[in-house]
C-alpha cells in the first residue's frame, strides 16, 4: 500500500469542535452501524467511516481486525487468551476485554510472530 494512503491522524467531531486523534493513541475501534466508535485513553469518538475503510488505511504493522466489530492497536495488547472451546479474547491495557473471531485470532497470531 502506498505510504500516502496510511492514516497518521483521524479528525473527529466532539460537541462543536474538531479534534485530531493520532492513530497511535487509538486503543481500538468498534463498528457502530455505518459509523465506527474510536476508543482512546481520553474518550470515545464517533466517526462516519466504515470498518473496511479503516482496516485498509490504518498502519498494518499496528492494527489488526480481530472480529467483524473490532480493530485493535496491538501496541495496547496485554494478553490473548482462550475463554471457551476454540474461542479467544484479547485483553487491552486498562482492562478492556474483546472477543476475537477465529479468523481474527489467526490474523493476530500471525502479526505477533
Amino acid at each position: 500500500m502506498p505510504e500516502e494512503e496510511t492514516l497518521s491522524r483521524i479528525a473527529v467531531k466532539k460537541n462543536k469542535e474538531i479534534r485530531l486523534i493520532s492513530v497511535m493513541d487509538i486503543l481500538y475501534i468498534e463498528a457502530n452501524g455505518d459509523y465506527v466508535l474510536i476508543y482512546t485513553d481520553t474518550g470515545r469518538f464517533l466517526k462516519d467511516k466504515t470498518m473496511k475503510y479503516l482496516e485498509t488505511h490504518l498502519p498494518v504493522d499496528r492494527f489488526v481486525r480481530i472480529h467483524r466489530s473490532f480493530i485493535i492497536n496491538i501496541d495496547y495488547l496485554v494478553k490473548l487468551e482462550l475463554y471457551e472451546k476454540e474461542m479467544y479474547q484479547v485483553q487491552l491495557k486498562g482492562g478492556i476485554t474483546l472477543k476475537t473471531s477465529n479468523a481474527g485470532y489467526k490474523l493476530l497470531k500471525q502479526k505477533l510472530q
